[in-house]
This record gives structure tokens, sequence and C-alpha cells, in this order.
């Protein structure tokens, strides 16, 4: 082999080993699709009065939240009202084998009474939800507020192509969450203090 054609053959080896070297020659790999959300994850939070946490019934894109109340204090019934995200999520029954658009069950605090209780829950412009539930007449025993007084759920939109770790809002009004205690006299009907924690598609 001349000198020329030694110098032309290591050139081109030299040429292809470039290309492998820089991923050229066509065959690149393309970088791997970024994972989409499929469910909702919930950090409670760590102080207030009237706690909204997880409830254990939560699972995957369905989440399931509990009003927690404090752990001195009586009260009738009481009110939340929630502002969400419902581009991203949607408010459901906490249980499927709950009745259609039911939107909330009873805690564990409230005597609920025979006949029909009040139990109910609503929709409001979309985004808000307002869920109350009461004991029957100011002359029922009031009940301890330690513990679980209600429970609402929502659901991850499906299809949305939300990155993981997106985070959606999730508040309470407190202007129109209430408690009623029927000890208050005249009034009786007060306002109370809901802290959310941290909302986050997964």
């Amino acid at each position: 082999m001349t000198s020329m054609k030694k110098l032309l053959t290591a050139s081109s080896l030299l040429a292809v080993a470039g290309l492998v070297a820089c991923g050229g020659g066509g065959g690149g790999s393309s970088p791997a699709p970024t994972p989409t959300a499929t469910a909702l994850t919930y950090t409670d939070p760590t102080s207030g009065t009237y706690l909204l946490k997880k409830d254990a019934a939560s699972s995957g894109s369905h989440l399931v939240l509990d009003l927690v109340g404090p752990t001195a204090g009586t009260a009738s019934g009481v009110t939340l009202t929630l502002n969400a995200d419902t581009s991203k999520v949607a408010w459901t029954n906490v249980a499927s084998t709950d009745p259609a658009n039911t939107l909330v069950q009873n805690g564990a605090q409230f005597s609920l009474g025979t006949g029909t209780p009040i139990l109910l829950a609503r929709t409001y412009g979309s985004t808000t939800l307002m869920a109350t539930v009461a004991q029957k007449g100011l002359t029922v025993t009031p009940a301890s507020l330690n513990g679980v007084l209600l429970k609402v759920a929502l659901d991850l939109k499906p299809n949305l192509g939300l990155a993981q770790g997106t985070t959606i809002s999730l508040s309470a009004d407190g202007t129109k969450s209430l408690v009623l205690d029927g000890t208050k006299g005249s009034a009786p009907i007060g306002p109370i203090t809901v802290s959310v924690g941290t909302l986050t598609a997964q």
C-alpha cells in the first residue's frame, strides 16, 4: 500500500470514529418523554385548629379529604367551603357506592338521627364546593369536635398531560366555613379557619 493510500485509509477511519463518538450517521437516540401525572398526592397541614387531612381511603387519582376538628370544644354541625383548580381536578363522591352527586360523607362525630339527614353538598361556579353536616335540632347534645367531622373528595382529570409534580390550587374559604354551636345562645353560628395542605399531581 502506498503512503497516499495509507493516509486516505487512516483519514476515513478517523472520520467514522468521529461520527460514532458524536452520535452521527442518523442513528442518534431521542430524549425520553417526560412522565405525565396519573395520581394525586396530598401533604397534610402541620398546624391549625381545623385541619384538612388525607383519608386512608385515598388511592391513585382519587383523593379523599377529612375535615378534622380541634381537640377541645363541641358543636352541632359544620360547613366546609373549598375552592380547587377544576381545570385539573373534579369534585366527586367520596365512595363509588354513594348516591350520585352526594359529594360529602358524614365523619365520626355527628349523629344524624333518623329520617332524612342534614347532609348536603353543592358545587358553585364549578370551582367551589360547599358541604354541610349537622345534627337535627339544637336540643340535641352537641358532639365533640375532636375527630373527623366530614369527608369530601377530588379526582384528577384524565388525559391532561400534566407533568409530575404539578401543584394544584386548593384552599378553604374562611368566611363560608362555619361551625354550629347550640350552646352559644343568640350567636350559634361562627366562622372557622381551616388549614389546607399541598395538593400535587404525581
